[in-house]
């Protein structure tokens, strides 16, 4: 099933990710998932636009674009996880455990579904290649760190069949 991803306005660089209050009411609202994550675990999404980062490409020789792109980063705290907004100063520094770099046309439509299920989307969006997924942690440290059901919930296997 291929989702439509048709925006009237696609976001720029500079309103990307929009008011952070709805992000804030989706992450609140799926709290169950993030209560067993070590207090500070940390998701990061970026625009791929500006980000240097390109499906195929060796991300090790990005440099830092300045500052120039935003990064939505979700922080866990003792209940849940905290959105912010910050500077995304290239892949080596975004000291963030996953990175997701989502195309224009994802990010427009993770905007347009924060009232309803939010993660199912994503769940498609990088199925369909329009949401790039980067692990910046071991396995066995976001075991450690109480990842597995937020990626279980994205359709992200990460601890194999066999458990």
């Amino acid at each position: 099933m291929q989702i439509e991803l048709e925006a009237d306005e696609l976001a720029t660089a500079e309103d990307c990710f929009g008011d952070l209050a709805p992000w804030q009411t989706m992450l609140d609202r799926c709290a169950v998932l993030f209560t067993d994550m070590d207090e500070g675990s940390s998701v990061g999404f970026v625009p791929r636009s500006g980000s240097g980062i390109q499906p195929g490409k060796h991300v090790a020789g990005l440099v830092d674009n300045h500052g120039d792109v935003p990064m939505m980063k979700w922080t866990a705290h003792g209940s849940g996880m905290n959105a912010s907004l910050m500077p995304y100063r290239g892949f080596q520094d975004a000291r963030v455990d996953l990175l997701f770099v989502a195309d224009d046309a994802a990010l427009e439509a993770m905007r347009a579904s924060l009232a309803g299920d939010s993660l199912s989307l994503i769940k498609r969006l990088i199925r369909q290649g329009h949401i790039m997924f980067f692990v910046l942690r071991t396995k066995f440290e976001l075991q450690d760190a109480g990842y597995e059901e937020f990626l279980d919930t994205l359709g992200l296997a990460f601890l194999g069949a066999c458990r």
